[in-house]
């Protein structure tokens, strides 16, 4: 009957809400008895750090990691993220601990009520937890009059964390770091990559950053002919495509074996997306297709050589999304930057030790 199944909702929504509520009450509570635990047993205070997503944004703000060690050199570092992305810090070697992010509310309950010595929250006011319509306020941001409508006028990402956490801003020469555990290394290199190989990342959250699908085709096709082959890696491709030297592993890759697979490329090709920030950390030459967001006309993510041009080359598109720029625009600057590499080689293989 219509009516008993619109009762079983009902009560399975019910369920659902005063349930996830309650573990999310548990959670902090435990986090709280473990932090003050933690204290009396090390006698050493207990730093909070809260960026619980997204993947990009948490090696964008790496830098602060140092920061806040400054500030706090005997203290312990405790990061707060959630699961999918709790790789990125847990190898660190100044954070001790990572923090699953249950939900929403359970940030929000440590944002009120924070059972640390000192606690950054590098979120702006944005992250509503739905069951409760409660917002994760971030009383800095507020002040600042920082939301996501303004937030990347002016600043690179980790300039705008580093704000939200009331803490000096790095200088933006220094670029995001990556550690991993050997076992990455090793199932990359199980992989049995071809040499030289490049990588490329066609798909972001939002979709106006992403580059239509046959102008991928396209530059995968030079790629090749120029470089070798071409790996993708991602969440899921868009391309379906089958070509000799074109090599999906969409799907396939945690994030830090993304990374290191990124790391042993000879270029990274990809749209302002998590991929991008993985590739700055590991110093591979990225070529970054950009144009207008939403509302941003113009706007800069990156630290480091991303920042500076020495180890990225943005293709921006001025007057319009990323998706129109135009294979040739994309393709010109690739193409001249390994005309310039192979000359490069070419004279310091002819040149004769003295």
């Amino acid at each position: 009957r219509p009516d008993m199944q619109e009762f079983i909702r009902l009560w399975q929504h019910r369920y659902r809400k005063y349930s996830d509520i309650f573990n999310s009450y548990f959670a902090f509570l435990k986090l709280w008895l473990l932090v003050k635990f933690s204290r009396l047993k090390g006698g050493r205070p207990v730093v909070g750090i809260l960026l619980a997503e997204h993947f990009g944004d948490i090696v964008a703000a790496e830098p602060l990691i140092a920061t806040i060690r400054q500030r706090h050199p005997t203290a312990r570092l405790w990061w707060v993220a959630r699961r999918p992305y709790r790789e990125l810090v847990e190898y660190h070697p100044e954070i001790e601990a990572v923090i699953e992010e249950k939900n929403v509310l359970f940030s929000d309950l440590l944002a009120r009520h924070p059972p640390f010595d000192a606690f950054y929250n590098l979120h702006l006011s944005n992250r509503v937890y739905p069951y409760l319509n409660r917002r994760l306020v971030n009383p800095v941001a507020e002040r600042l009059n920082l939301h996501v409508l303004n937030y990347l006028h002016a600043h690179r990402l980790v300039e705008i964390f580093a704000k939200m956490a009331g803490l000096p801003p790095p200088s933006l020469s220094i670029g995001p770091k990556l550690y991993w555990p050997a076992a990455v290394d090793e199932k990359v290199s199980s992989l049995a990559l071809p040499q030289p190989y490049v990588v490329i990342h066609t798909t972001s959250n939002p979709p106006p950053r992403d580059w239509n699908v046959e102008g991928w085709r396209f530059l995968i096709g030079q790629l090749i002919e120029h470089v070798g082959t071409v790996v993708e890696v991602g969440l899921h491709s868009p391309l379906q495509l089958e070509k000799p030297g074109y090599l999906n592993l969409c799907g396939q890759l945690s994030l830090l074996e993304t990374a290191a697979v990124i790391k042993g490329a000879a270029l990274y090709v990809g749209i302002d997306s998590g991929p991008a920030h993985l590739a700055n950390a590991v110093g591979t030459y990225g070529f970054i297709l950009m144009g207008r967001h939403v509302i941003f006309d113009h706007y800069d993510l990156y630290s480091g050589g991303y920042n500076d041009g020495s180890r990225a080359t943005i293709i921006r598109n001025a007057h319009g999304p990323a998706a129109d720029l135009t294979p040739q625009q994309v393709w010109q600057p690739i193409h001249e930057f390994l005309i310039g590499r192979r000359m490069g080689a070419a004279f310091r293989s002819s040149l004769k030790p003295l």
